[in-house]
């Protein structure tokens, strides 16, 4: 399935032949809210980088970050987020924030490592891009999604009262998936006492 079947099936779904030129417009929106909603970690990447002056570059694909951590002598320390207009004199990595869609990393100068640990943005679909993590993943929410926003443009109640809480339990049923791939699938907990 690509991203030319994807708007076949939304228009077949609200059995309509009519929508064709419209339906880029529909997976755009459709996707502005999917984006929105849901944070995957299957699509979880690492970066690592050194600092000019306390800033460094964030990835083209930067989504969400997951943690920061940065290098000292041959130790890693995760950094706890901190606003933009925090200051610190301490002259060690402490803290970072985005700022300017650049990582700043305070309490250091230039030469610092540090790895970034983010989630990546999904790649929209499109004519070149026929594919991505979500519509390889949960085909039906997107499917669903893109009728929906068809149904609101052609202001069809009936569907659209239909499809929000289909979306919405689909986009819940794929954080869920994403959860569980992080947990093991069998096994239980055990806690071994102290010696």
């Amino acid at each position: 399935m690509t991203y030319a079947t994807l708007q076949v099936d939304a228009a077949d779904y609200l059995h309509r032949t009519d929508l064709t030129a419209k339906m880029p417009a529909f997976v755009t929106l459709a996707e502005a809210y999917l984006f929105r909603e849901l944070q995957v970690k299957d699509m979880a990447l690492s970066v690592a980088g050194t600092t000019i002056g306390e800033y460094g570059t964030l990835p083209a694909d930067f989504g969400t970050v997951s943690r920061v951590t940065a290098t000292v002598g041959d130790a890693e320390y995760n950094l706890d987020y901190k606003s933009p207009d925090y200051s610190t004199t301490l002259t060690y990595p402490s803290a970072y924030a985005l700022e300017n869609n650049q990582i700043r990393i305070f309490g250091t100068s230039t030469g610092q490592a540090y790895t970034l640990y983010y989630i990546a943005k999904l790649a929209p679909l499109s004519t070149l891009n026929p594919t991505n993590w979500l519509h390889d993943n949960a085909y039906d929410l997107y499917m669903y999604a893109v009728a929906l926003e068809a149904a609101k443009y052609i202001r069809d109640a009936q569907e659209i009262q239909t499809l929000t809480p289909m979306v919405i339990s689909l986009v819940d049923s794929v954080r869920r998936l994403s959860e569980r791939k992080g947990q093991p699938a069998n096994g239980s907990l055990q806690i071994k006492p102290r010696r």
